[in-house]
């Protein structure tokens, strides 16, 4: 008899693919604060692409052109690519005895305040050394 009913059974009720579709929501459901997360890292990456990259462009700036540093020097720049701004820095032997006589340092920071409210900063510094 069991074996008769089991042939007869000719679809899939209504009821048992409102169930399969439930179970399907909740599973893509627990995937949305994935999606969030993954939204919020790439704006964070952004942030310190761009930072990353007015960094060296004044590394590249200065290393390029040596004669034109002199230390101590600072300079800050605001309103960079709308809300970073950009702190560098030249120090020499004098201001640290770790750095040669022979070069000077170059640090350069760059601030921003991120998409919830908060101030980041990231730094980039390296040796360059004296035009003679």
């Amino acid at each position: 008899m069991l074996a008769k009913l089991i042939l007869n059974k000719r679809g899939i009720s209504l009821l048992e693919v409102l169930i399969s579709m439930l179970i399907l929501a909740f599973g893509i459901l627990g995937l949305a604060p994935m999606m969030v997360l993954s939204v919020d890292a790439n704006s964070t990456s952004r942030d310190f692409a761009i930072a990353a990259e007015l960094a060296k462009e004044t590394l590249e700036n200065y290393e390029s052109d040596p004669a034109s540093m002199a230390a101590p020097y600072s300079n800050t720049e605001n309103d960079l690519r709308g809300n970073y701004s950009r702190t560098t820095y030249i120090i020499d032997h004098a201001s640290d005895t770790l750095i040669p006589d022979s070069r000077y340092k170059l640090i350069v920071v760059i601030s921003w305040i991120d998409h919830h409210g908060l101030s980041q900063s990231t730094q980039m510094s390296t040796l360059v050394k004296k035009a003679t």
